[in-house]
């Protein structure tokens, strides 16, 4: 199960002065009884803030166009235009076979067996016998009828591209950090263009911050119409979403502290505060508050479900405040609300109610959610949203959906028994998504894969190494080689886990021409520790299944990975995906960056995706 990250709203308050300077003089409000009128004609902040907007579609453009060549590679095949949509059911739940391997023998590790590098000479692998859930013989197709491979800009553009991977702070790249600092200086220079001044001008930031209310409810939602047109989940946009949140706050507090400060000097505060469309206003700057303090990472990531139930508050209170506060701001807000309805219309669509088996995993410390009636629909790599329907969640609790990891791949034919699961019952559940995964990027399109992941971000790993191997049964793969290497910190998570890794190398062992090796490393383990622990006999499961104690050497691996790739008379690339704690992504991604640009254009390219754990 992998953690998902809430974005935190964005949206602003416009507080109008009751005395407006002449440039103001066209969007000045006129008190009403509540509602405030503007001049039929608009005025100059007006026209400014529109041309922001533009320019902010105008920059979407120029990434969606970027992003063309990947999505034709992506959506050349038909069958792609239909995955990774919506969940499929169907007519009869898939039957477990229970996956009994006999004890084995135990074998050294020889070195070069595995691409990972040993941390010590006492590793181990070990053979045991699997069985697929139809209990007969793999299929293997002879026709091979690879997908389209299209590099993405960062292999293109490389060593250019490296730069713009580098950490500027945990989690937030140069490239993600220019974006920002683009962004930010578009509204600097919107807001001071034409002699504005925030301090003695203030309704321009206030009809800025008001347009930014479809640009974040857009960048928020699940069904992320700008992630879409990108191709990527909503989850990579999060840094940008509370980017946006972050200057409209600034932005809407300066505008109306401008008039607090002003009326205060005045004597006028309670005089001004009489007027309806002042109060409006005040509600809007209290659910602007809201939304703002109750979505840093204090309360998201301590209380998630008073953050979400703060979302909603605030949300409310600020739409109401600024549409009955100036009406300039009906428009960006109506806008707004018709994306956000339509993000919860498609919700609807991507919804099944559905029987689930839910399971603890007590040597993974995690969730085990089996749906035996939903067959299809997904992407390796994409997780669900699950709403239990029981009132033992609470009142409130059955609405709070939670994010799940799909830990095999669709129509997947390999599955655990349930040795080494604990407690377990059905219930029923909405089932909503799928969402995230890798977008345009198509693995079995590369000549080579690694899958690193980090304690439960196996679940990621597991269910691109399924569909990797169904692609590869189907003759629909120019994949030659397959790394899963997995990084946990007890010695007993593997047991649970062994029947799902002996399936995917039992299924692999009878085609030619493609090698599929998991490395497990106990990252606090000795090499002594792995020889007494039950570990080494369940390990005796799987010819390449190696264990190792301590951490891997990324660096090594990687390198070594890409030279055996060079190799291959015909090269695409090496596929890199990523899933575990931010510590462990920029360890890839630092890792990634030592393959120089020779040894990167001999194999093709090197291309990292991610996925981070956190809120």
């Amino acid at each position: 199960m992998s953690s998902i990250v809430v974005p935190s709203a964005s949206i602003v308050l416009s507080v109008v002065a009751s005395a407006p300077t002449p440039s103001e003089s066209a969007a000045a409000p006129s008190k009403n009884g509540g509602s405030v009128q503007t001049s039929s004609s608009p005025s100059s902040d007006e026209i400014l803030v529109y041309w922001l907007n533009i320019a902010l579609l105008c920059v979407l453009a120029l990434f969606f166009l970027a992003r063309l060549p990947r999505a034709f590679g992506r959506f050349s095949r038909l069958s792609e235009w239909t995955k990774g949509i919506f969940l499929k059911i169907g007519s009869s739940p898939l039957r477990y076979t229970p996956q009994q391997p006999p004890s084995g023998r135990v074998h050294h590790h020889r070195p070069d067996m595995t691409m990972a590098d040993e941390s010590s000479a006492q590793s181990h692998t070990f053979v045991a016998h699997d069985v697929n859930d139809k209990g007969g013989k793999v299929r293997i197709s002879r026709r091979s009828d690879p997908p389209m491979h299209v590099p993405a800009l960062s292999s293109l553009f490389h060593p250019f591209s490296k730069l713009f991977s580098y950490p500027v702070i945990p989690g937030l790249s140069i490239g993600k950090f220019i974006i920002k600092i683009v962004y930010l200086i578009g509204v600097v220079v919107v807001t001071f263009l034409d002699d504005g001044n925030p301090f003695s001008h203030p309704s321009r930031v206030g009809l800025i911050s008001a347009s930014q209310v479809p640009v974040a409810i857009a960048l928020g939602t699940k069904n992320n119409l700008v992630g879409m047109l990108l191709g990527m989940g909503y989850e990579k946009l999060n840094f940008l979403h509370r980017w946006v949140g972050i200057i409209t706050f600034a932005t809407g507090n300066i505008h109306a502290l401008y008039y607090f400060y002003k009326w205060t000097i005045e004597g006028s505060l309670n005089e001004n505060f009489q007027e309806p469309f002042v109060r409006w206003g005040l509600i809007g700057l209290i659910g602007l508050e809201i939304l703002y303090f109750t979505s840093l990472g204090f309360f998201r990531h301590r209380a998630y479900n008073f953050f979400l139930s703060a979302h909603i508050i605030g949300i409310f209170l600020l739409l109401i405040g600024i549409c009955f506060h100036f009406n300039t701001c009906v428009k960006y807000v109506v806008i707004g609300i018709v994306i956000y309805s339509l993000d919860h219309l498609i919700r609807i669509a991507k919804t099944r109610i559905t029987t689930a088996r839910i399971l603890t995993v007590p040597e993974l410390g995690l969730t085990r959610v089996e749906l035996p009636m939903v067959r299809a629909g997904w992407r390796a790599g994409q997780h669900i949203r699950l709403r239990v329907l029981s009132m033992e969640m609470g009142w409130y609790g059955w609405s709070v959906a939670h994010p799940f990891t799909v830990a095999n791949a669709s129509r997947a034919g390999y599955y655990p028994s349930d040795n080494g699961f604990s407690t377990q019952r059905e219930m029923r559940v909405l089932a909503e998504g799928p969402y995230g995964g890798y977008g345009d990027m198509v693995f079995a399109s590369y000549s080579s894969a690694m899958l690193v992941a980090g304690g439960s971000g196996v679940t990621f790993a597991l269910s691109q190494a399924e569909e990797l191997v169904q692609a590869v049964h189907a003759g629909k793969s120019a994949i030659k080689f397959i790394e899963l290497v997995w990084i946990t910190q007890d010695a007993g998570s593997l047991a649970p886990l062994v029947p799902a890794f002996s399936a995917l190398i039992e299924v692999m062992a009878p085609v030619p021409g493609v090698v599929l090796n998991i490395s497990v490393f106990y990252s606090r383990a000795s090499a002594k520790a792995i020889e007494k622990s039950a570990a080494e006999r369940v390990a005796a499961f799987a010819p390449a299944l190696s264990v190792h104690p301590g951490r891997p050497a990324l660096p090594k691996t990687l390198v070594k990975f890409a030279r055996l790739t060079a190799a291959l008379q015909r090269t695409r690339g090496v596929a890199i995906g990523v899933c575990g704690p931010i510590e462990l992504v920029e360890d890839v991604r630092r890792a990634a960056r030592v393959i120089d640009g020779e040894l990167r254009s001999a194999c093709g390219g090197v291309e990292l995706h991610e996925e981070v754990f956190g809120w």
